[in-house]
């Protein structure tokens, strides 16, 4: 059980963070800059995404509580806006930036946290699933191993990025498109999933209520 969470959690992270996918964009970002400044400012944005991650993935459930939000709510509306992401990686679609956001971060001197560590990285797909993860981890254990999966898949994607020229040549724009498409395949399934566990939850307390 515990194993199967590990690799449940960080195979849905690491989808959702898409570090794959945003090779191609990083190198956009990153380019003309020397290879010391690009380390720098990757190490910059693993560090704001995953502290961001962390902490509203353990928070998001006194969110819940202070909101009265139901946990099966939040399941199945995290789900659906997950399977929207889902479907635009499958079928190749892209947030892009507007051209006034283009303009800020070409003036920007430092990219690293906007548009790097959030939203590429930490945004609303990897919050909303960090915290669906934190709901189904109801021990120590299961919460010590969704940390573990949260650092390992920034681990994993500094390494990406810090070689996103090596990736980026091996794989090709059409490597990159292929690769992609299967992780949005994958990431559909995810969602439906916690759509199934969220209505699911919500049949049952809206049966138990009819009963009292």
């Amino acid at each position: 059980m515990a194993v199967e969470y590990l690799i449940t959690s960080f195979i849905s992270l690491f989808l959702i963070v898409d570090a794959i996918g945003n090779v191609p964009l990083f190198e956009a970002l990153l380019h003309g800059l020397a290879h010391r400044e690009r380390v720098r400012t990757i190490t910059l944005s693993i560090i704001v995404s995953l502290v961001t991650l962390i902490v509203l993935t353990y928070l998001g459930i006194y969110i819940f509580n202070f909101f009265s939000i139901k946990l099966y709510s939040f399941k199945i509306a995290g789900g659906i806006l997950i399977f929207i992401i889902a479907l635009q990686m499958l079928f190749g679609i892209r947030q892009r930036l507007s051209a006034r956001e283009e303009s800020e971060v070409v003036k920007r001197t430092d990219i690293a946290i906007v548009p790097m560590a959030i939203p590429l990285q930490t945004g609303p797909g990897a919050i909303t699933t960090g915290i669906l993860l934190s709901t189904r981890a109801t021990n120590l254990t299961t919460q010590v191993l969704l940390l573990f999966s949260i650092l390992l898949v920034f681990l994993v994607s500094y390494i990406i990025y810090v070689r996103a020229e090596f990736f980026f040549k091996l794989l090709g724009e059409t490597g990159t498109k292929v690769i992609t498409r299967i992780m949005g395949l994958i990431l559909v399934a995810i969602a439906v999933q916690f759509i199934m566990d969220g209505t699911g939850e919500a049949y049952a307390a809206i049966k138990a209520a009819a009963a009292v």
